[in-house]
């Protein structure tokens, strides 16, 4: 009887033990991959850029931070719209992937004045007066509100946001080419606005509305006049919110 209870207390101890390991395993199993999940994801992060290569309109979005980068970089105290189109002007001309677009066209000063004053009015007739068929009217209208909605999470939402809104453009067969052209160049140059203002925390930037009612503007003539015209106005707004 003694040994059968010896036996009985044997087993059971070898039991535990084993439960025990079990556990610890499964704990050191899910650690690990909490631990490489964590690590994928801040690779992620780090290796996160704002190019979508299936916008054929993105070198519009790549060379406006460039330019801005050079003005940003050059600690410039301009306030004036004037002073500020002549600098980002003469970076302009050193551009290379912008000296092969079509000319921009002459800043008008008026306008971005009046994209300042009040960029939501501007905007809507800046949609509304462009060439674009009804159903591109209402998409890039769509388009613009979200943005206001996804600028609050982190770049990598923004991101994939505007990467999923330029594939249903560039899926739509109801839109025409100066529809996907317009609205293609708008989201490259606000995805890239993005990406400066969330991910460059060196340089003093801040994306706004007028920055992107600029590109809308300016979109409807060519990818060229987009850039300047964005710049251009988030510029001056961003020195008027400075001051």
């Amino acid at each position: 009887m003694k040994n059968l209870l010896l036996l009985l207390v044997v087993l059971a101890s070898l039991l535990v033990s084993c439960t025990s390991e079990s556990i610890d395993n499964t704990k050191i199993l899910d650690d690990g991959l909490i631990e490489n999940k964590s690590k994928k994801t801040a690779k992620l992060l780090q290796t996160l850029s704002p190019e979508n290569p299936a916008n054929e309109y993105d070198i519009a979005g790549k060379v406006h931070n460039d330019i801005l980068d050079v003005y940003l970089s050059g600690n410039y105290t301009f306030n004036t719209i004037a002073q500020i189109s002549q600098k980002v002007d003469s970076i302009s001309v050193l551009n290379n992937d912008l000296l092969n677009m079509a000319t921009s066209l002459p800043c008008n000063f008026q306008e971005i004045q009046e994209i300042v004053d009040d960029p939501q009015i501007k905007l809507e007739q800046a949609i509304a007066n462009s060439s674009m068929t009804t159903a591109a009217k209402i998409s890039l209208s769509n388009f613009m509100d979200s943005i206001l909605l996804w600028e609050t999470n982190e770049y990598a939402i923004i991101h994939q946001s505007i990467i999923s809104f330029e594939a249903s453009v560039i899926s739509n067969t109801q839109f025409s080419n100066e529809d996907k052209r317009i609205i293609l160049t708008t989201s490259s140059i606000a995805r890239y606005s993005s990406y400066y203002a969330k991910e460059r925390k060196d340089k003093d930037w801040e994306t706004s509305v007028g920055n992107r009612v600029g590109a809308v503007q300016g979109a409807v003539a060519n990818s060229s006049t987009a850039i300047n015209k964005s710049i251009v106005t988030g510029l001056i707004i961003q020195n008027l919110q400075t001051e």
